[in-house]
Formats: C-alpha cells, structure tokens, sequence
C-alpha cells in the first residue's frame, strides 16, 4: 500500500480526468522556426502537468524569454490516463496518438522540433520517434533534440506494484526492464535507429510518501553528456518551475541555447567550387565535364533543378527535373560541353526551394584545351570500337551480328558509351547517350551515332533541344554519304567510265556535302586510331560502308577520292546478295590468330552484274591517284605539326 500512496500522491490531481484536448499554447503568426511539444506522463494532463500553484509554467516562462521568446512556439499533447476508470492508453496507443495529431496542428512544417516528456511521456516520445524517424527521414532532420524529465527507461518499480490495485494499462507498460516486453522491444527498436537526436536527461532528487519513484539509473539509461539533478523536486515538482531561475527551466532554455538555436535549421546551399561576386557564380571549365559540389549545409531537405542555359552546346544534370538533397549532404552537379562548343562563357541559372536563386557564369578559357580533351575522347572511342571489332573471342557474336546491323550499329554504341564511362558516368543515363552521339556524330560514325541517340529517348525535356539538333545533324550526314553512294553506284552502272564527278548531276552538289571530321580531331593519333578503326569495319560486311563513310570524313577526301572509295565499298558490299542478308563466315587469322571474314566471290550478282565482274575485282585495289592522294595528306599533317 506504501507504493500505492506514493503513486497517488506523485499524480496531479489524481481524481480527475484529463479533459483538455491537445493543441498550440503559444503560436507566432508567421510562425516561429522551432516548435516545442510537450508530452505529460501517467495520470497527468495536458497543460497541469507543467503548471505550478502559482499559475507560473514552461509555457509562459519560454513566451517571456528575451532569447527563447521570438524563437519557440509552444505545443501542448495530452491523452487519457485515468487512476481507477477505463479509457486509459498505453504507451504504444499514446505514441499512435501523438502521430495523428502533429501534422494536422502544423507542427511538422516547422524548420526544428523539440519534444519535452515528464515521466511516461518520455516513453510516448521514444516511442513515436522509434516508429517514424528512419521511415521519414525529413523528420529526422527535424528533431534535434528530446528533453526528458524522470522519463523510466527501466521501468520503476512502484508501478509493478500499483498494477495489483490500479486499472491503468499503462502501468504494466513501465514494469522495471526485466519483466517487462514492452520496454525491452523500445529499448532494442531506440538502439536501431540509424540517425537519433540528442537526448538530454534530468531527473528527480526527492521522494514521494518515502519512495524514489523513478529512479536515477531509470531516468538515466538513454541519455547523452551528464544528466541534471533537479535539487529539491520530486517526481511532480520536477516540472513545475516557479520562476525564470529555476533548475528546470534553467536546464530546458539551456539544452535550447546550446544545441539547437545554433543550428542552420532550414536548408542552407552552399557552391564551394563557384568564385562569387555579388550575386553571380563563376565556374570555369578545363574539360569537356567537371562535376562541382552543390551543399546543403542546414539540416532541413532541398530540392534544386536548372531553370534556364544559355546554348544548346551546354548540359548541366539534373536539369529541370528537381532533385533533393538531403540536410548536411552534398550532390555533384555535372557540367558538360558538347563537341561542337565554340565560345568561351555560357550561363545557366540555379534554382532551389530556397528564396534566391544563383545565376552562374561557365567560362571556358582555353578552347584549345577543351578540344583537346574531345579529341582523347574521340581517340579512346575509335580505339576500344576497333579492339571490340578485332577480339577474336567476339568472333561469333559478330558473325550472329552482322546480319542484324541495327542491333550491331547499337552494340558499338555500347562499346562507345563504356569508352566515355569515366568521363561522363555521373550523367543520367539519357545524357550519356546523347554526348556519345554527339560524339560518334563529330567523327562521322552516323549509324552508330544515330543508335546511341536513340538510347536518348526519354532524357529531360531540357535537352530535347539538343537532342533535336543532333537528330537533324545525323540526317544532314545521312544524306552527304548518301549522295556519295550514289555517285559510286552510277560510276559502277557505267562500267567504272569517266570522272566520277560527271555523273552526279550537279558537280556542287557533292561538294557542298562532301563529309568532313571537325578540324580539331585532325590530327595523327586520331587519324591513326581510325585508321585501325576502317580496317576493323572493313572486315564486317555490313559495316564496309560505314567504314567508307569514315574514312572519307576522317582525311576530308576530295569528292572524286571520296566517290572511289564509295565504290569500292559498294563492290565489296555487293557481293553478297540482298545487302549481306546471308550469313558470313568468319576464320582465324594465319599471322594474327584475329577473326576475319571470308570474303566470297562474285557468285551471288545476278547475271547482268556478272559481266563486270573482273573489273569490279581490278577496282577493289587502290587507284594510283588516290595513293598519291593519301601521301601528299600525310606530309601535309606533318607540315603543319612541324610549323
């Protein structure tokens, strides 16, 4: 019976239900940046539970705090808990309480949430939070601290007790630890989480009718630093301060001062790689990409998308698809440029869920050096397709393939993106594929290009611009190499007679067209990787005319080299009826062990093709001219690498 008069004489006003509804105390208009909620414990009520005799409280001291004041808004959580009637919640019925009310009273749209619990309201909180803070991590970010006041961890023993005589469910939940379910599966769910606030503890130094009823290794258990003894209180007292300097209030504005008013509560972006002045952000660009840091330095979630570029030789991912950064977390923001890039600053803007927005410069001071790393871009793709193109171990993978060129033209596609993987991998996917494209594009691999482009399809409609333009540059080569095939067939039409530039039509048309690499991938290394590259497709059938195309735009050919070229990848083409729609087969090399095609007869035209069958065979081997034409190119390239 000691345990049971002690209990009783630790409650409020034990007689009487708690009949106040929860709800704000004190709410700013605009509100303040932190919301205090405070969460009585057993048998206590809504707002009596932190009110004293003299009508003095946390509420009202925390309003007239000169510091705290203009700060806090004050929130108060009550739920039933009766001595002898029913209706009583449990600790897990009180923590699914407290959840339904917080977003409906607004208390979740605050920057900072603060709950303060007394006795088995330090149970609700833990509860609460151990239900919610790593299912919702934006409320994590939130909850920077628990304050609690003689809140049982262990349990206590008076209420093993008090269940003998009480009907309170609640009581059987704060059983000391041992034999009690409830607080060991807290304790382990508490102890999981991945991201916890700081729990701040003080507790009770006096007795209730000769009985601790919380002890201090109960109060204690979960705390972080040293908890505070509150001199002269019991289990009541405790959280009825009297006056400003009260240990209470002193220990509750002082967890505030220090551990949350200093906090960035919001978020916060920060460019550590951008050179400000005023209100404009420079980045300079030395590559084709750099990524940059975007931080958030406060601790409430960010959303930032790209709002607005200046060209579309200008990417920069995500772009105007917001993304979200999390509190004191940093993303990449990449910056790209593609090949055919000419100016030496562009501009976008960067826009968040915060009130400004940053405008950034890109500067680009050295073009040449820009160009540079597309042209080791370029190098690195022509090379890794020719190593794809030459492993004998792809043999039958390439012989399943080259039947199926749009499947082929695709898996070089791959092979490309995978070649720029360092580079550009911390792009979307879509992205990728577009600066693959406008890759392969710039040296003149059309169908390749145009299969990476396809991969595209879905990228962000801030880029579909640049996708488009692409799109039309791929036509426009189509059609150039088109005409230059053409030009081939009508030569082969007329028995190889005459300049081919006679039997176009238009002797300008061509030349208008005539394909061409940009002048910064003209250089020996690349045209020496592409040359592997135009041997490798020579050796599959249905890449020979790609290979034409390649080679004609690699060593910017004159149209009537550039038509004999054609034909002969035509001839070679031509050999296998229906555009090489049979299967081909593929041998070893005698020297080098690589896979090669063999490379049939004439046996497969039909019976008017025939007749110019041993010339077709004399013209696969390279005229004079153009062997002429090719070593005066060449010391033409050492001339200018000389000057």
């Amino acid at each position: 019976m000691a345990a049971l008069f002690a209990l009783l004489a630790a409650c409020d006003q034990p007689a009487a239900m708690n009949r106040e509804d929860p709800g704000w105390v004190d709410r700013a208009d605009p509100q303040h940046r932190i919301a205090l909620v405070f969460v009585h414990g057993i048998f206590g009520s809504t707002r009596g539970t932190w009110t004293g005799e003299n009508g003095e409280s946390f509420f009202r001291l925390l309003k007239k705090d000169a510091r705290l004041g203009p700060q806090v808004d004050t929130y108060a959580f009550g739920f039933s808990s009766n001595i002898m009637s029913g209706g009583s919640l449990d600790i897990r019925e009180a923590a699914n309480k407290l959840q339904s009310y917080l977003t409906p009273a607004g208390v979740l749209d605050y920057q900072a949430i603060v709950f303060v619990g007394h006795s088995m309201g330090g149970l609700v909180i833990m509860r609460y939070l151990a239900n919610n803070l790593d299912k919702h991590p934006e409320l994590a970010e939130k909850v920077p601290l628990i304050v609690l006041f003689s809140a049982p961890m262990e349990g206590a023993q008076v209420a093993q007790l008090a269940t003998l005589v009480l009907k309170n469910p609640a009581l059987s939940n704060m059983r000391p630890v041992d034999s009690n379910d409830m607080l060991k599966q807290l304790s382990d769910d508490w102890a999981s989480l991945a991201v916890k606030p700081r729990v701040s503890c003080a507790y009770e130094t006096a007795n209730v009718s000769g009985m601790r009823i919380v002890p201090w290794g109960s109060a204690t258990r979960v705390c972080i630093g040293r908890p505070l003894a509150i001199d002269n209180a019991d289990h009541i007292t405790l959280v009825k301060p009297d006056r400003p300097t009260h240990p209470a209030y002193m220990f509750l504005s002082g967890e505030l001062i220090e551990h949350v008013l200093p906090l960035q509560l919001g978020a916060r972006l920060e460019l550590p790689d951008f050179q400000r002045d005023k209100n404009v952000y420079t980045f300079t660009l030395a590559s084709p990409e750099e990524n940059a840091r975007l931080m958030n330095t406060g601790r409430g979630r960010m959303k930032y998308w790209i709002a607005e570029k200046s060209s579309k030789a200008l990417l920069v991912s995500p772009g105007a698809t917001p993304q979200q950064i999390n509190g004191q977390s940093t993303e990449l923001l990449t910056v790209a440029l593609r090949v055919d890039a000419d100016q030496t600053a562009y501009a976008f803007t960067l826009k968040s869920d915060l009130p400004s927005e940053q405008r950034v410069r890109v500067l680009v001071p050295d073009l040449r050096q820009l160009r540079e790393g597309h042209r080791r871009n370029a190098v690195k793709v022509a090379s890794e397709l020719a190593d794809y193109l030459r492993d004998a171990a792809r043999a039958g993978e390439l012989a399943a393939l080259q039947n199926d060129p749009d499947r082929l033209n695709a898996q070089l596609a791959m092979v490309a993106r995978k070649a720029l993987g360092e580079q550009i991998k911390r792009l979307p996917s879509a992205e990728q594929w577009l600066l693959t494209a406008d890759l392969l594009a710039a040296a003149n691999l059309t169908r390749v290009a145009s299969a990476a482009l396809a991969q595209s399809a879905g990228i962000d409609a801030f880029y579909q611009p640049a996708a488009q333009e692409l799109h039309d540059k791929l036509l426009a080569q189509g059609r150039a190499d088109a005409l230059l095939r053409e030009r081939a067939e009508a030569w082969i039409e007329h028995g190889g007679a005459g300049p081919p530039q006679d039997l176009a039509g238009d002797p300008a048309q061509p030349v208008q067209a005539r394909p061409a690499i940009p002048a910064w991938l003209d250089t020996e290394d690349y045209q020496r990787a592409t040359r592997q590259l135009v041997q490798e497709m020579s050796a599959v059938a249905s890449l020979r005319r790609d290979a034409a195309s390649l080679q004609v735009a690699t060593m910017k050919m004159p149209p009537d080299l550039a038509t004999m070229v054609h034909k002969r990848a035509v001839l070679e083409q031509s050999v296998l009826p229906g555009d090489a729609l049979t299967p081909k087969l593929f041998t070893p090399s005698a020297t080098t062990g690589q896979a090669h095609p063999v490379k049939p007869g004439l046996q497969g035209l039909d019976s008017t093709s025939r007749g110019v069958e041993v010339k077709a065979r004399e013209k696969l081997q390279k005229p004079e001219k153009f062997e002429q034409w090719e070593k005066a190119k060449r010391l033409e390239n050492r001339d200018s690498r000389e000057q």
